[in-house]
C-alpha cells in the first residue's frame, strides 16, 4: 500500500510545478492579424511613390461623387424662405367692377390657408406697366383698358412646400371670379425639379466611379499577386489555408483604400475652399445667403469608411479570382 501510494505520489504534479497553458486561439489570431497588417503597411511605406500614386487616382475618383453629393446635400438642407415672394396672383374676370374684386378679395382674406390679400386695380396696374416699360404713347391709343384686376394673394406660412401652394392656386382657380391665377414661386419648382435630376446623376455617376475605384484596386493587387506567385505556391505546398494566403493582399487592398479616401477628403476640403467665395457671389446676386458647408465629421468618416469598404472588397475579388490560378508544382 506505502509503496503503491509513494508511486500515485509521484506521477502526481507538485503544487509549486508550472502546468502547461493552452494558447489562446483568439489571442493568436489576433496577432497573426496585427502582424500581417503591419508587414502589409511596411510594405506599402517601403515603396511611397507607388504607393502615393494608386491612393491619388483612388482619391481622384472619390472626389467627384463627393463633391457633388456635398453640392446636392446643401441645396436640399438650404433653408428657404418663403418672406412673400411665394405669391399667388388672381386675375378677376373682366366683367367684375373694381367693388366686386375688393369684396371678393376681403373674402379671401379670411381663408385659414391665406395669410392676406391685397387688390391691384386695373388702373394702378396699368400706371405701373407704363412707368416700367415706358410705352405710355401706345397705352394712350388705346380706347379703354385692357388689363384685369388682380389680387395678389400671400399664402399662410403652414403652407411651406411649393405643392401644397399648387393646391391652395387649383382651389382658388374654381371660383367663377377668377379668370386665370399665377404662382409667382415656379423657380422653386424648377429648383426642386432640378434637385430630383441631380440626385440621379449623382448616384450614377458615384456608381460608375466606384466600380473604376474596384477595376483600380483589382489590377493592383493582380499585378502583386503575380509578383508574388512563387511564394503563394510555396505557402499552398506546406498546407497555408486560404485565408492566411489572401490576408496581405485584403491587408494591401485595405490601405489603398484608406490612402485614398484621406486624399479624397484632404482634395474635398481644399476644392470647397477654392469655390466658396465664387458661390458666395452667385448666391449674392440672386439676394440669397446661400453657402457651401464642407465635410463635417461625420461625412468625412463615412467617406473613409466607404474608401476603405472599396479598398477590401475591390481586393477580395481580385484575390478570389486570380489566386485559385497558382498551384503548386
Amino acid at each position: 500500500m506505502s509503496k503503491a501510494k509513494s508511486a500515485k505520489d509521484k506521477n502526481r504534479p507538485s503544487s509549486g510545478a508550472q502546468t502547461a497553458s493552452k494558447p489562446n486561439p483568439f489571442k493568436s489570431y489576433f496577432s497573426n492579424h496585427l502582424k500581417v497588417s503591419k508587414l502589409s503597411f511596411k510594405e506599402q511605406t517601403d515603396r511611397p511613390i507607388a504607393t502615393l500614386l494608386t491612393c491619388s487616382v483612388i482619391g481622384v475618383a472619390l472626389v467627384l461623387p463627393t463633391l457633388l453629393l456635398i453640392v446636392l446635400s446643401n441645396i436640399q438642407s438650404a433653408d428657404i424662405r418663403w418672406d412673400g415672394s411665394a405669391q399667388i396672383t388672381l386675375f378677376v374676370a373682366q366683367q367684375h367692377s373694381k367693388l366686386e374684386a375688393g369684396t371678393f378679395a376681403n373674402e379671401l382674406a379670411k381663408h385659414p390657408d391665406i395669410s392676406e390679400t391685397r387688390l391691384v386695380d386695373n388702373e394702378q396696374a396699368l400706371e405701373e406697366f407704363k412707368a416700367r416699360f415706358a410705352l405710355d404713347d401706345v397705352i394712350d391709343f388705346l380706347d379703354e383698358n385692357p388689363l384685369p384686376h388682380a389680387i395678389l394673394v400671400t399664402p399662410e406660412e403652414h403652407l411651406n412646400s411649393i405643392n401644397a401652394i399648387e393646391r391652395l392656386k387649383l382651389l382658388l382657380l374654381k371660383r367663377e371670379e377668377v379668370e386665370s391665377a399665377q404662382l409667382d414661386a415656379l423657380w422653386i419648382k424648377r429648383l426642386q425639379s432640378i434637385t430630383s435630376f441631380l440626385e440621379k446623376a449623382v448616384l450614377l455617376i458615384a456608381l460608375m466611379l466606384a466600380i473604376a475605384v474596384l477595376l483600380i484596386l483589382g489590377n493592383t493587387i493582380r499585378l502583386a499577386i503575380e509578383n508574388r506567385k512563387e511564394e503563394i505556391a510555396v505557402l499552398k505546398l506546406v498546407g497555408g489555408t486560404r485565408a492566411f494566403v489572401c490576408r496581405p493582399f485584403l491587408y494591401m487592398g485595405l490601405l489603398y483604400g484608406l490612402g485614398g479616401s484621406v486624399i479624397a477628403a484632404i482634395v474635398t476640403q481644399i476644392s470647397l475652399v477654392v469655390l466658396y467665395a465664387p458661390i458666395r457671389e452667385l448666391a449674392a446676386s440672386y439676394q440669397s445667403n446661400f453657402s457651401l458647408s464642407g465635410l463635417g465629421l461625420e461625412s468625412t468618416l463615412l467617406l473613409i469608411v466607404c474608401g476603405t469598404g472599396l479598398g477590401w472588397l475591390g481586393a477580395w475579388l481580385a484575390v478570389h479570382r486570380h489566386l485559385d490560378e497558382i498551384e503548386p508544382t
